[in-house]
């Protein structure tokens, strides 16, 4: 048997206490991982009006396209392009002569008529004064009175085309039917115009009131006859992505039908527009308020997410890891959303780094947060 020297025992028993080291070192706890930081908010309880935001358009609540009544060479305008008009204030007028020598001539026509009439009355009594007397007929009476009733009945027709050639002259000149601005002039002066053309002298629109045509998901169809039955539903009308001073507006009509090509339910608000913000046709935001939410729970939208059971947040626990709670989302907009169930009021939330947590992980709130 070889005995092996005292320097190789040693080597050995170095090399045994090398292993050994290096086995505990690998069997030992790897060391936590550095917190993941993370924005927080905390969960508000507040008064908060229910609303929905949409996009509409604003349009001329009565629109008018003024047509001539009459045929005529348009003799005068009164009028110009954006010109803000009254109702009743002249805006054309048609040659008159024509209408004027018409009413001349039927006037005439009545006035002879009238002397003919005056006439058939005088012979009529006499005759029945003589028959009276039993020296006339009751042929010749019975011709007279039939002759005198023609005599009146065409008085009557003189009165009635008299009457008709005034209100056509009337019509030779073109008033406002309504307050509101005039449009471009589409037909001069010196052409000739025809009674109801298809083409309008100009076009009216109201400006004061004004109203605003926008749509909804159909999902707030209940919700929205609901609260629209109990009192007239209001918004705030932002013209032209402007977001300071907006413009009330109420309700005034929900349409008798859902558009199921885009699942939207059309409404139409009206607003007083003095100081003319509202001009038609112009894109406007708005947010539909629908009632009050005492203590309602929010957070920014942004701590929301979705997992396969629904929606759900990150909660900040005491020692700082997260726990993944699920929520029952009451509703939300771009900016916030209201939580029915799942949060109390004080909690924090995680609105930015939720894409590195899990359960249980631990977290570094961002200073200022």
């Amino acid at each position: 048997m070889t005995r092996m020297s005292p320097s190789g025992a040693c080597f050995l028993l170095l090399l045994t206490l090398a292993a050994c080291s290096k086995k505990e070192e690998s069997g030992a706890a790897k060391p936590p991982p550095p917190p993941v930081t993370v924005a927080v908010a905390v969960v508000e309880q507040v008064d908060l009006p229910v609303t929905i935001q949409a996009m509409g358009n604003a349009v001329s609540c009565h629109s008018v396209a003024v047509k001539a009544q009459v045929e005529g060479i348009l003799a005068k305008a009164h009028v110009t392009d954006g010109q803000e008009v009254t109702r009743g204030a002249p805006l054309f007028d048609l040659d008159d002569r024509i209408p004027r020598q018409r009413l001349a001539r039927l006037k005439a026509d009545l006035e002879r008529d009238l002397a003919q009439l005056e006439n058939a009355l005088g012979k009529e009594r006499r005759q029945a004064t003589l028959n009276k007397e039993k020296f006339g007929s009751e042929e010749l009476l019975a011709g007279l009175v039939a002759a005198r009733r023609a005599l009146e009945a065409g008085v009557a027709a003189d009165r009635a085309a008299i009457a008709e050639a005034e209100l056509n002259l009337s019509f030779t000149s073109i008033v406002s039917p309504i307050d509101g601005v005039a449009g471009r002039i589409l037909i001069h002066p010196g052409n000739l115009v025809k009674a109801n053309d298809s083409n309008p002298l100009v076009v009216i629109n109201q400006l004061d009131p004004i109203c605003i045509d926008f749509t909804v998901a159909e999902h707030f169809f209940s919700t929205l006859r609901e609260h629209h039955a109990r009192s007239p539903l209001t918004l705030l009308v932002h013209p032209n992505r402007e977001t300071a001073n907006p413009v009330p507006a109420t309700v005034t009509a929900l349409d008798n039908s859902v558009d199921r090509q885009s699942a939207s339910l059309s409404l139409r608000a009206r607003a007083a527009n003095p100081d003319r913000r509202l001009w038609p046709g112009l894109f406007v935001n708005l947010v539909l308020k629908l009632t009050d939410r005492p203590g309602a729970l929010t957070i920014p939208v942004q701590a929301l997410q979705t997992g396969v059971r629904g929606p759900f947040v990150y909660v900040v626990e005491e020692d700082l890891s997260v726990a993944s709670r699920p929520v029952t989302l009451a509703w939300e907009d771009k900016e916030r959303a209201v939580i029915d169930t799942g949060l109390k009021a004080g909690e924090r939330v995680v609105t930015v780094g939720q894409w590195r947590l899990k359960p249980g992980t631990k977290v570094e709130i961002m200073k200022g947060l």
